[in-house]
């Protein structure tokens, strides 16, 4: 079979993470739309067989709960958004199952929380288990497990997820299909001059700007949200698309301009140890910092030191992560404390000469050493 014409920012794909949500999944009398779930199923048999691995991360679950159940509001309450899930994960994997077989493609369905990626252990066992589910010519369809899921482990949305699931696996490319063929310069639904922006080199506040809407009753994530995924994986060295998955497919995405915003790789690409800092380890409590210390970090790519500490809020151990925000609160870096709480409490603004008067030892000169510290 012929390779497929890939758009020209796409130098190679061996391996995809798709993330679908439920605008695409449901039509607007929240019925399953079959005709676009058949599309993106055939794309991505399509896909396989030119020798791509593709993952899917579906929302959906709640939404076809919210059917079986007759409920026409996405339900307020954690409990009920649980039973919603539930139930409707079920459907959604028996409909994947169905379309997928007509391929003759196995499904594995993976269901996670924060707290599967946060753990080291776990997250390289998930690892081990996506690649083992791709060597078998399985599509991995992988959702957040919201029947079990509280606030504090809740992704919150599958974008954020997804963004996760492609830099764990180390995906060339990570396509976010949506209801809208990419970014615009300003509100497509409000503005008839709107133009479609089809490639990003860099992110800017003006870019985020540009990004409006609003979350609706079946769908919770955004344009904003998506654009903070992208930019999670381009750090990572990943090229992102946000595409049309409602009017395109995702072959289309894939390989013309206009059914997508194509938003190239960083050139300076983040290290697998830091982008696990930056962007899934949890953070423990906060270190406030002066401004010599933000600037020595920021500018300088240096340790943080106990001098430059002025506040801590929390309660750590060593190898805890933490963040460190300046004296207006602002975040500046995330990183792993060598100290304890109690102990950055007692050394905190003092010189590195003075860590063994106060402590009765010095294991450490730095709070936080420049290797394991990530500017965000």
């Amino acid at each position: 079979m012929s390779p497929l014409p890939f758009r020209p920012e796409i130098s190679r794909l061996s391996t995809l993470v798709v993330k679908v949500g439920s605008r695409i999944l449901l039509s607007e009398e929240n019925v399953p739309a079959r005709k676009r779930i058949r599309g993106l199923v055939d794309s991505i048999a399509r896909l396989q067989q030119a020798g791509v691995r593709t993952l899917l991360v579906s929302s959906g679950a709640i939404a076809h709960g919210m059917r079986a159940l007759s409920l026409k509001k996405r339900p307020k309450s954690i409990p009920m958004k649980q039973a919603c899930a539930s139930i409707g994960q079920i459907r959604l994997m028996h409909l994947y199952e169905t379309l997928f077989s007509r391929h003759g493609i196995p499904i594995g369905q993976v269901l996670l929380t924060w707290d599967d990626l946060r753990d080291k252990k776990r997250y390289l066992n998930l690892r081990n288990t996506f690649f083992h589910l791709l060597g078998c010519g399985a599509v991995p369809i992988i959702n957040e497990n919201d029947s079990v899921g509280v606030e504090e482990i809740r992704f919150g949305e599958n974008d954020t997820l997804a963004a996760q699931i492609a830099m764990l696996v180390q995906a060339e490319v990570f396509v976010n299909l949506t209801d809208i063929n990419g970014l615009y310069d300003k509100n497509p639904r409000l503005w008839k001059d709107a133009r479609q922006i089809p490639l990003v080199d860099r992110f800017t506040p003006s870019l985020y700007k540009s990004a409006m809407g609003s979350a609706g009753e079946i769908s919770v994530g955004g344009m904003i949200t998506k654009l903070r995924a992208a930019e999670t994986v381009t750090k990572a060295g990943i090229c992102a698309i946000i595409g049309d998955g409602f009017q395109a497919t995702l072959l289309d995405v894939l390989t013309m301009p206009s059914a997508g915003t194509v938003f190239l790789p960083s050139k300076k690409i983040m290290p697998a140890r830091h982008r696990w800092i930056a962007f899934t380890g949890k953070s423990e409590g906060v270190l406030l910092v002066d401004d010599g210390a933000r600037k020595a970090i920021v500018e300088k790519g240096k340790s943080l030191l106990p001098a430059g500490v002025i506040k801590i809020s929390g309660s750590f151990h060593p190898g805890a992560m933490v963040d460190v925000c300046d004296e207006r609160k602002s975040p500046v870096a995330r990183g792993m404390v060598n100290y304890s709480s109690e102990d950055i409490l007692k050394i905190a603004g003092c010189k590195t000469s003075e860590i063994q008067q106060r402590l009765g030892q010095k294991t450490f000169d730095e709070v936080i050493h420049r290797d394991n510290l990530v500017v965000l």
